[in-house]
């Protein structure tokens, strides 16, 4: 029996600006054990922080550049992340990004993720995002395939901040992109540690458009 691979897929970066830009791919194994580990992290906030949260997002949980608080993201990273795989692609900007929406998010993410899935049944989720217009997902949804060599069962765009299956590439382009900037020395310090625990599973590779 073929084994079923899910994969989530999230960016980190304005495609139009100067600064970093990144697109991650995370690739789930098994599904049902994610879902308990990331439930079982949510309880290790709560005793942590004494507050009860229902989902982990990188932009609001702390710490933060400018307010550091409780590692409730280092509780993500050690007992989420650390189990899992993927790649995570910085984009170089040589030109504005913007124009080759469908490329980064559909062949050059499906080219890189080849070597992983060739043959293999896969589950492919979007974070849900207003650079992909209708004609860019028809373009994945028909050559996703062929990029890949996988056996794609389905394609869903329709991500969003309560889908906890997105939230790892949420956090792994998070951790990626705030690597390459100019950051405060205090929370650098824990930016090092994050991307020194997905470095270990995850292929982390510049990506000039060009070449693709």
């Amino acid at each position: 029996m073929d084994r079923e691979i899910h994969i989530s897929i999230d960016e980190a970066g304005n495609p139009a600006d100067d600064k970093p830009f990144v697109i991650s791919a995370v690739l789930i194994y098994d599904i049902d054990n994610y879902l308990k580990l990331y439930d079982e992290a949510l309880v290790d906030v709560q005793r942590l922080t004494g507050k009860h949260i229902k989902f982990f997002k990188w932009s609001e949980d702390p710490p933060k550049q400018h307010r550091l608080g409780k590692n409730v993201k280092g509780i993500f990273v050690n007992k989420v992340l650390s189990n899992l795989t993927g790649i995570s692609l910085i984009i170089d900007k040589k030109t504005d990004l913007t124009a080759h929406s469908a490329k980064i998010y559909g062949k050059i993410i499906g080219l890189n993720l080849r070597k992983y899935v060739v043959g293999k049944k896969i589950f492919v989720y979007y974070d849900r995002t207003p650079v992909l217009r209708d004609s860019d997902k028809q373009y994945i949804l028909t050559n996703f395939h062929k990029w890949s060599l996988a056996k794609v069962m389905r394609i869903e765009f329709t991500g969003h901040d309560k889908y906890k299956l997105i939230h790892s590439a949420d956090y792994v382009s998070g951790i990626v992109r705030e690597y390459l900037m100019d950051i405060k020395k205090e929370y650098r310090f824990y930016i090092e540690e994050y991307f020194n625990v997905i470095n270990k599973n995850f292929k982390i590779k510049l990506i000039n458009i060009e070449d693709y």
